[in-house]
């Protein structure tokens, strides 16, 4: 199979030509039809995890899937030959992931079956960024009438927190690029703020001179993120999906890192918000499997969205 791998720690990824990978018990093999670029896959790309995970090389990076079934171990119940599913690939050692034709995912795991109404690149955008977005958004539980600022509103992650906060009727603060604001609007945001022209906690304090009810912060780290934190409440809440909360309490705001792998059961909660439309993938471009280098070039210089990788055949 065509795959996007890296062989070594330095050398990056290039396109080879692998064995398809067997499923083991209680997995789906799935043709790949679809993938796209978060910032996990830039790190293993780069060999940035190099002594946090493990790497059996060769690596094939790319978490996230949308493709159908093409063959399944004994013990697999819920899925059949020739289903369209998606889902993310949450493997403890590096070695066998998305960017390929092909790749196994626990029958357990994070996957489902897509959503009649999206085609696979668009699947494809969805499943890390998405179910990272709904957990945050589970965590700060907005309510109407609650004013809710999601910072990093313009990426993947940002994008879905921008539109199921304002589904469950919240008003919702989007931090922008120049230029992006008619595309957060349409997702649901109330206000923009164009953080490279404006200080961030600066312009909502002049708005908001009685503070927000939540944060949705995707980008800082935990001093800038601690520094945003002053804006909520007493009694508000916060959400980090860049592990910036510290272990002491931040001023009677309810804190918490969030992490994509909390519960296998939200992926399908996903699935469900897609189909109905409640949530519609954010994408900023798609490129091939070939153009994968070029992707991850793109992620690192900013985008609007998320980059898919559509993998013909």
């Amino acid at each position: 199979m065509r795959a996007m791998a890296m062989t070594d720690y330095e050398r990056g990824i290039s396109l080879h030509e692998l064995p398809k990978p067997e499923p083991a018990p209680n997995e789906l093999l799935v043709r790949v039809r679809a993938s796209s670029v978060n910032r996990i896959d830039v790190l293993v790309a780069g060999g940035a995890l190099k002594g946090m995970l493990g790497y059996e090389f060769p690596v094939v990076p790319g978490r996230d899937f949308a493709g159908t079934v093409d063959g399944v171990d004994s013990d697999v119940s819920r899925f059949r030959v020739g289903d369209e599913v998606f889902g993310w690939l949450n493997k403890p050692t590096l070695h066998d992931g998305a960017w390929a034709e092909y790749a196994t995912v626990p029958e357990d795991g994070f996957v489902a079956r897509k959503p009649d109404g999206l085609d696979f690149t668009e699947a494809a955008a969805l499943p890390l960024a998405g179910v990272t977005a709904l957990v945050a958004v589970d965590e700060v539980d907005p309510q109407a009438g609650d004013t809710v600022l999601v910072v990093g509103a313009d990426g993947g992650v940002g994008s879905y927190a921008v539109q199921l906060a304002a589904g469950r009727g919240a008003t919702v603060l989007a931090t922008a690029k120049p230029g992006d604001e008619p595309r957060l609007r349409a997702l649901g945001a109330a206000e923009t703020i164009d953080y490279t022209q404006q200080d961030v906690a600066d312009a909502v304090r002049e708005r908001h001179r009685n503070g927000i009810s939540a944060l949705i912060d995707v980008v800082d780290e935990a001093e800038g993120f601690a520094r945003l934190v002053e804006l909520v409440r007493e009694g508000g809440r916060a959400a980090s999906s860049m592990q910036a909360v510290p272990a002491d309490p931040l001023g009677g705001v309810a804190a918490t890192n969030v992490v994509a792998s909390a519960d296998v059961s939200v992926m399908a909660r996903l699935a469900e918000l897609a189909a109905k439309g409640d949530v519609r993938p954010a994408i900023d471009v798609v490129l091939t499997l070939d153009e994968t280098p070029a992707a991850i070039e793109r992620f690192a210089a900013g985008k609007r969205g998320k980059i898919v990788i559509s993998i013909a055949g």
